[in-house]
């Protein structure tokens, strides 16, 4: 007990924690709606969606809208894409966007 406290502050643990989550994702992916370019995605708690590896939000300062990332098996993201629907009453959008480099060792 108490390891913590060696390994920081808890607002420099959630940020280490926030910033691993965000190397899930690309560096950038298109605004469904307007199609800019958009950097700032937020990642989402996933634990309970068996087989989603990563899903995030990108809020669009332009439209508006939300775009959703997602990576996972073809059936977790059909999962997720349904439950989205039927929370914000519109049809997802699906498209592709590669996944981020890793670094090698």
């Amino acid at each position: 007990m108490g390891q913590a406290k060696n390994r920081g502050s808890q607002d420099a643990r959630i940020a280490e924690a926030i910033k691993r989550e965000r190397a899930k994702f690309p560096e950038t992916v298109k605004c469904n709606s307007c199609q800019k370019d958009l950097s700032e995605i937020t990642p989402m708690d996933i634990r309970g969606f068996t087989g989603l590896r990563a899903a995030g939000a990108a809020a669009c300062s332009d439209c508006q809208s939300t775009t959703w990332v997602m990576d996972g098996t073809p059936e977790a993201m059909a999962e997720v894409a349904e439950m989205l629907e039927q929370e914000h009453g519109s049809e997802g959008i699906l498209g592709w966007a590669p996944a981020p480099k890793t670094q090698s060792a």
